[in-house]
Formats: C-alpha cells, structure tokens, sequence
C-alpha cells in the first residue's frame, strides 16, 4: 500500500514538472516572438 502511494505521488510530482516546464517554454517563446515583432515593427515604421 505505501509503495503505490509514493509512486503515485512521484508520478504527480513529474507530470507536475514537466507541465510547468512546457509552460515556462511557451511563455519564453510567445515573449520572445512579441519582442521580435515589436522590433520588425520599428524598423518597418
């Protein structure tokens, strides 16, 4: 019974991570597309 408890919160514990590092990645990509843009703009205009 504790086995599956710890291996239950393992996996939570990874699956918690690895969404919080997608996360983290595409709120870095979509900043760094937005500055991109901004930048195109003003060279544009």
């Amino acid at each position: 019974m504790k086995k599956s408890v710890v291996k239950d919160v393992l996996l939570i514990a990874t699956f918690a991570g690895f969404a919080y590092l997608v996360v983290r990645n595409y709120k870095q990509r979509k900043e760094k597309e937005r500055e991109a843009l901004e930048f195109l703009h003003f060279q544009l205009f």
